[in-house]
């Protein structure tokens, strides 16, 4: 069994299966690698994976653990740098970007406004 089809242009369901977990696979290690190698924090890769664009916005568990770790000093700077560097970004083009920097923002806000005010 060929894993490309006859027609060109055309791949068979198995192909495009193995092509999205062999990309997911290396997103996942290069991510570990960062981790590993520089000094970047569990936070910041997330905050950076949230705001990249995605057609969705940020899920309530994402947005929650961004929020609890800016309770933390180092990863509030880190946190805030990534927003400010989405905002200072902006094209048209990819809007998407600063939205969903602007919805981590405003669930940061929210959350810190409850934190204080109990």
């Amino acid at each position: 069994m060929s894993v490309l089809s006859n027609h060109t242009g055309t791949t068979t369901p198995l192909f495009h299966e193995l092509k999205k977990q062999a990309s997911s696979f290396f997103k996942e290690k290069i991510k570990n690698a960062r981790l590993v190698l520089t000094d970047v924090t569990p936070a910041q890769l997330l905050t950076e994976e949230t705001t990249n664009g995605n057609p969705w916005p940020p899920d309530t568990r994402t947005l929650g653990s961004i929020s609890k770790a800016a309770f933390e000093l180092d990863d509030y700077t880190r946190i805030v740098e990534i927003l400010h560097k989405r905002f200072q970004k902006f094209e048209r083009k990819h809007w998407r970007v600063s939205y969903n920097s602007l919805i981590v923002l405003e669930n940061l806000l929210d959350s810190w406004t409850r934190e204080c005010c109990s």
